[in-house]
């Protein structure tokens, strides 16, 4: 019976959660939506229950159908505490809750503290207050260059015109957007490199004002302006990243790089701070940009900066670029700050997964900590008696209950540190900004396990101290 009852309450939990976490879920997670609770789970749950329920009622049915006299008598009817094989089954079951306990609370803590390093990232721009809309224009109604930078000029000049509008931009390719457009590239003086061994580089195309409106720090040189057209000399402006790599104690402003084995070159002239693109946790790659009046593109973003929610100019953003072409489709806008959010889901739900079955753990650890020290205080009532009968003190009692349950929990912490030390190495691939075997996060969890051990073993102690010595001796 209380195994159906805790299976029955654990399928409602799971009913509830399901929901919880599908709200919580990224999107790209493969079949989400056929995610749910169903017959086989309940059947599963149903099957648990009964057999969890026949297990371990079996193993002290058998046990009480067989006792053993001579034991029975060495012990005595008072403040028997059972057999001492049942004694070590319990704290060996507690031992091992707690042990589990701490390996998946080693694991979320450095979840949360991998998700936090995430957050603290240098971005590269500033993301508060953008708004971006992506625009993909028909090939059959813009096949000029001249056309599509035409069209994107004019959409600029009016989304810089909107009120609370400051600045506006456009480009191929947004920031954590995971996109990439390489190209193999060869500077100029330079020998050209061997087969197989080209240099890929990231490209883009951007709009003038597109650096100074997402706050990308300009390092030198200058930004592109609109003397920047296809019939000027070709300019490019490239990242820091390339810049060390492929520059290397001199000043590459004014050196010439091409992408189509000479046939067009262009002057480098001025570089930008590296830019997380692919993702807070990857690292700066190698970037090439090219002004939109140059190299056009059907695809552009365009980025906004507002003076206040982004989102409340998002209507007027889309009237503007439908005056230009209302048959071209529009999709939703977004803030940055939601792109961000995006990009960092799957982890922010990988660590919601692990906390929660790491506090579920905890709970189930304090719970069985607790059981235990209050069914031995419940059967040492007698020996409780006794002691204080003839002169033991109630702080003598505390420390003997709690010594008796800090044991167990300190042996538990033990070997859970132990297969935290090696399980946690499974979640490298998981982590950024920490190593596996954090030493500050082994010592606060387990630090944190035992506080809450002591906490569950402090009741049953206090209770232990208020025995009455004449009540406990009277103590069936």
């Amino acid at each position: 019976m209380l195994s159906l009852a805790g299976g029955g309450l654990g399928f409602l939990l799971a009913l509830w959660g399901t929901d919880a976490l599908m709200a919580l879920a990224p999107d790209n997670i493969p079949r989400l939506n056929e995610v749910g609770v169903d017959a086989r789970v309940f059947g599963f749950t149903l099957a648990v229950s009964l057999v969890t329920g026949i297990f371990f009622g079996l193993i002290p049915a058998v046990h009480a159908s067989k006792p053993d006299l001579n034991e029975a008598l060495k012990e005595g009817s008072r403040g028997s505490m059972g057999s001492a094989a049942g004694k070590r089954t319990r704290s060996v079951l507690v031992a091992v809750e707690v042990a589990l306990s701490l390996v998946l609370l080693i694991g979320a803590g450095l979840m949360i503290k991998s998700f936090i390093r995430l957050q603290q990232m240098n971005l590269g721009f500033n993301p508060d207050n953008v708004l971006a809309v992506d625009l993909t224009l028909s090939r059959s109604k813009y096949p000029e260059d001249r056309q599509r930078a035409a069209f994107f000029q004019e959409a600029l000049e009016r989304l810089q015109s909107l009120s609370g509008v400051k600045s506006a931009g456009a480009t191929t390719g947004l920031p954590l957007t995971l996109t990439l457009s390489g190209s193999d590239f060869r500077i100029e003086g330079r020998p050209e490199p061997e087969a197989g061994k080209e240099m890929i580089i990231n490209t883009r195309s951007v709009s003038p004002g597109y650096f100074r409106t997402l706050d990308i720090a300009l390092i030198k040189g200058r930004d592109f302006s609109d003397r920047d057209k296809s019939d000027s000399p070709k300019a490019a402006i490239i990242n820091d990243d390339l810049a060390r790599i492929y520059f290397p104690n001199e000043d590459p402003i004014g050196k010439r790089i091409t992408f189509d084995d000479g046939e067009s070159w262009n002057s480098i002239v001025g570089i930008i701070g590296d830019v997380k693109q692919l993702g807070l946790d990857s690292r700066a790659k190698p970037e090439v940009y090219f002004s939109y009046l140059q190299v056009a593109s059907p695809s552009m973003s365009l980025v906004v900066r507002t003076a206040s929610n982004p989102l409340s100019l998002a209507a007027a953003v889309k009237s503007q670029i439908q005056m230009i072409d209302r048959d071209l489709p529009i999709d939703d806008a977004k803030t940055m700050q939601q792109l961000l959010a995006e990009s960092l889901s799957g982890r922010r739900f990988n660590m919601l997964l692990l906390t929660v079955f790491a506090g579920v753990a905890l709970m189930l650890a304090l719970v069985g900590i607790y059981g235990v020290m209050s069914y031995t205080v419940t059967q040492r009532t007698h020996e409780i008696g006794i002691r204080v009968a003839i002169g033991a003190q109630s702080r003598d009692v505390f420390r003997m209950v709690i010594g008796q349950g800090m044991i167990l929990a300190m042996i538990g912490v033990a070997f859970g540190l132990v297969g935290a030390f090696a399980l946690t190495r499974l979640m490298t691939t998981m982590l950024f900004g920490v190593e596996p075997t954090d030493p500050a996060t082994f010592v606060s969890i387990a630090v944190l396990l035992t506080g809450v051990a002591l906490v569950a073993c402090y009741i049953p102690a206090r209770r232990a101290t208020k025995v009455n010595p004449l009540m406990a001796l009277r103590y069936e």
